[in-house]
């Protein structure tokens, strides 16, 4: 008797079971396996295409209790995805006293959303959007903006307020062009210095050379057979003086040549170009037993 009375109870609350469970599978006549199928393939082309919003009510209709156990398993996962990836936005219209107004109508790509704003979020696919306000008065400006995949919450806000005119630039003044310093390096020897000293060197070097022979020539001849010497041996003294003379001259026309290339190539102005003209010599150098007279006219 009592094993009876248990079966009995059990065969009574595994029916309620099945009961409970047949009523809550009872679904609308018209969500067949077709119509299931039909809805997850929809479904799939609205994601790809980046429809989220559509793709989502397709998943929601095959992920029903009546589809196929294996299409709303399926579609139940597509539709935690697109939920997860569908950006929400909010709304903020700034009136033309700079305050915070809601009765504007908000339309999202030319299609009214709201005729009024609150504070709920709206679901919006993913892209660039273009969202317009308008006041009762018609009045309405509109702005593009991005909402990027699974940006919740997103604050879109417009305002009334005329735009400030952009500031007026101010005028340029004539920027005068500066002279370029025509030598700005370092006192500097050009080529033509060096080679004027090394002339001038050498002239003078020359000079003392034969300057200080001829006085040694003198000085033999004065003691061996002065006052009654050979010409012969007088003229070879006269041509070194003469060599002394010449080596004075190239000396002059050296130095000279040195330091004016090298005045002019440090006062900005080019040395001339021209071969430079030998000025003959206004020195004279006169030998004379026991000393040397430079003489000339300055």
């Amino acid at each position: 008797m009592r094993e009876a009375a248990v079966r009995a109870t059990r065969a009574m609350f595994v029916g309620a079971m099945l009961g409970a469970a047949t009523l809550a599978t009872v679904e609308p006549a018209h969500a067949g396996p077709k119509e299931c199928i039909t809805a997850a393939d929809e479904g799939q082309k609205l994601r790809d295409d980046g429809k989220l919003t559509a793709a989502r009510d397709k998943f929601i209709m095959c992920a029903a209790k009546a589809c196929p156990g294996a299409v709303a398993k399926q579609c139940s996962q597509w539709l935690i995805d697109a939920e997860h990836d569908t950006p929400t936005v909010t709304f903020r219209a700034i009136d033309e006293q700079g305050k915070e107004t809601l009765a504007v109508r908000v339309s999202i790509d030319g299609v009214a959303v709201a005729q009024s704003i609150d504070a709920r979020a709206l679901s919006v696919d993913p892209g660039e959007h273009t969202v317009r306000f308008e006041l009762a008065s018609g009045q309405g400006v509109e702005d593009k903006v991005l909402v990027r995949p699974g940006e919740k919450n997103k604050m879109l806000e417009l305002s009334f307020q005329p735009k400030a005119p952009p500031p007026a630039s101010k005028p340029v003044a004539p920027v005068t062009p500066v002279k370029p310093v025509e030598d700005g390096g370092d006192f500097h020897v050009p080529v033509l210095g060096w080679v004027g000293l090394g002339i001038g060197v050498a002239g003078g070097v020359m000079t003392a050379l034969f300057a200080l022979s001829a006085n040694s020539a003198e000085s033999d001849l004065r003691s061996k057979c002065a006052p009654s010497c050979d010409p012969s041996e007088k003229s070879s003294i006269d041509t070194k003086i003469v060599l002394a003379n010449v080596g004075l001259g190239v000396g002059v026309v050296g130095l000279g040549l040195a330091v004016v290339t090298t005045v002019l190539a440090n006062t900005g102005t080019k040395a001339p170009t021209k071969a430079a003209t030998v000025i003959p010599s206004p020195l004279r150098v006169d030998v004379t037993p026991g000393s040397v007279m430079l003489q000339g006219v300055f």
